[in-house]
């Protein structure tokens, strides 16, 4: 949901508002197949009581191919073009996103990983309450020696969005077993 880290992924990323889904919910379960570690997904709940927050980016069609390479598509993750949402400034669109194609209980996400979640629902300003669920997820601390240059890029984007979001970082990485 950070916009750096999108934008170094994407270079036209461009945010163009927020959005929720009814009826699903944020989980780290979609398993890495790189690294083990508990990647975000959407899982479908039966109460529209759950919704889910998140960000709207519009991106250049020529980039679809560079986003579906790092979301996982293919590799995981299914590309859902047709995703119903809520926009607070438009109403209810159609959105693409990225779903686990199969879920594994009991894993979590590294530090760093939710560290970019949680930065980047503070910096669209999403519910309070929505940043705080996602603030005490447990998270696993990355010791994992093949993912190294994937968390020093992710901790060099935190650090360049800004001091807040560094700090993001400290405090989950201080709660990580």
């Amino acid at each position: 949901m950070l916009t750096e880290r999108l934008r170094a992924r994407c270079p036209s990323a461009e945010p163009i508002g927020t959005a929720y889904a009814r009826g699903y919910k944020i989980c780290f379960e979609k398993k890495s197949k790189k690294d083990k570690s508990g990647k975000a997904t959407l899982m479908s709940r039966d109460s529209n009581s759950d919704k889910i927050h998140g960000l709207l980016f519009q991106i250049n069609k020529s980039e679809l191919g560079l986003l579906d390479r790092v979301e996982g598509k293919d590799s995981g993750y299914y590309r859902d073009d047709w995703f119903p949402v809520t926009s607070t400034e438009n109403g209810n669109i159609l959105s693409v996103t990225y779903i686990a194609e199969e879920l594994v209980r009991g894993l979590s996400p590294f530090d760093w990983y939710l560290a970019l979640i949680v930065a980047g629902a503070m910096q669209h300003e999403l519910p309070k309450e929505y940043i705080e669920c996602l603030r005490v997820v447990e998270t696993t601390r990355d010791v994992n020696s093949k993912t190294i240059d994937v968390r020093e890029e992710a901790l060099k984007i935190l650090k360049n969005a800004g001091t807040k979001y560094e700090s993001v970082y400290q405090e989950i990485a201080e709660r990580a077993k």
